[in-house]
């Protein structure tokens, strides 16, 4: 017969106090002393201590849990380690406050609202994170008129403001493409997802930016519509140089386009260092084996990420306003692959 779980009594009895001062101790109340609360802690880590989570909800009506929903597709080929990063990274930062977190898939045939309002009307968690956000995300609508906790990985264009961490792209893109004309590349080519997410448009916004200011057309630009994939990529860089073979460089949105650019290139025989391709990706995970290839890259560390929205979401929940918490990072651009990943902690 296994042995009982242990609760508040097993530690009380361990150390001849009352259930009253356990419970006090291990929320850390201010009229236990301070001694007795490392006694109690030591003692509950000691004997594996875990309080039951359906009696903290029917007492405080808190799961003690954030969701984080994860968008399916974007790790249906290749997986995407970067947001492993994100997830490991927020829910370390979750720890101190005694959260958990879980991860709930949304499909691509899913209303992105669809896992929200699970989430919420479900109770199946205190707070909740998505990303791949739109100027007016019915997502955040809901959360603001359900005054349900949450933070954005992306900014939208609401009037009511809203936490969230998001990466500088506009400046990104623009330095980028100012690169690519420095180094003589006229007829540039940008892989992204459909318009109606908000960051294709900062891309979008610093492209044009670079081309205006290096004097030349931001028309000429040439915009290839692909889904956050390894093989949309590839197709979308095919079509780009079998129909444009005047093309001498692509900007891809993210590490899993970039990927599918160099397959598609691979495949039609082309070489970024033979042939002067320029390639620049975006991404969280550079990739070692990507160096044997002339490309840059732009840096996303996505623990970064993870750090900052779980240092928000706790903020949110203790009473910050969401205005106070709006962080865009820069990104950090890498021209040799080798020598970064030699010295870079992931």
């Amino acid at each position: 017969m296994s042995a009982s779980r242990p609760n508040l009594r097993t530690i009380a009895d361990r150390l001849g106090i009352s259930v009253t001062t356990v419970s006090r101790a291990l929320k850390d109340g201010p009229e236990v002393k301070p001694d007795t609360i490392a006694k109690v802690k030591a003692a509950a880590k000691e004997i594996g201590y875990q309080p039951d989570a359906r009696g903290v909800m029917l007492r405080t009506g808190k799961t003690m849990q954030v969701c984080s929903i994860l968008y399916s597709p974007e790790v249906g080929d290749y997986g995407d380690p970067g947001f492993l990063a994100q997830v490991e990274s927020l829910a370390r930062g979750l720890e101190a406050d005694r959260y958990s977190l879980v991860v709930l898939a949304q499909t691509s045939t899913e209303d992105p609202l669809e896992p929200v309002k699970r989430v919420h009307t479900q109770r199946m968690a205190d707070a909740v994170v998505f990303s791949r956000t739109t100027l007016q995300d019915s997502r955040a609508k809901y959360c603001l008129q359900h005054d349900f906790p949450f933070v954005s990985f992306g900014r939208t264009e609401l009037l009511t403001p809203h936490a969230f961490v998001d990466h500088d792209d506009e400046q990104a893109a623009y330095d980028a493409v100012k690169r690519l004309i420095d180094d003589g590349h006229r007829i540039i080519a940008m892989i992204d997802p459909r318009d109606n997410l908000t960051f294709f448009g900062y891309r979008k916004r610093g492209a044009k930016r670079a081309m205006v200011d290096a004097g030349l057309n931001p028309e000429s630009l040439i915009w290839m519509s692909s889904d956050v994939s390894v093989r949309a990529a590839r197709e979308a860089t095919t079509r780009l140089f079998t129909n444009r073979r005047d093309a001498t460089a692509v900007v891809c949105a993210s590490q899993m386009t970039m990927i599918g650019a160099l397959e598609a290139l691979m495949e039609l025989d082309m070489d970024t260092i033979r042939d002067g391709i320029g390639v620049v990706g975006f991404g969280g995970m550079p990739f070692r084996m990507l160096s044997k290839q002339k490309l840059a890259y732009y840096y996303q560390p996505q623990r970064k990420v993870g750090k900052v929205l779980s240092e928000h979401l706790h903020s949110l929940m203790t009473g910050t306003p969401a205005e106070q918490l709006q962080t865009l990072l820069p990104y950090r651009r890498i021209d040799d692959l080798a020598a970064f990943r030699e010295g870079e902690d992931f």
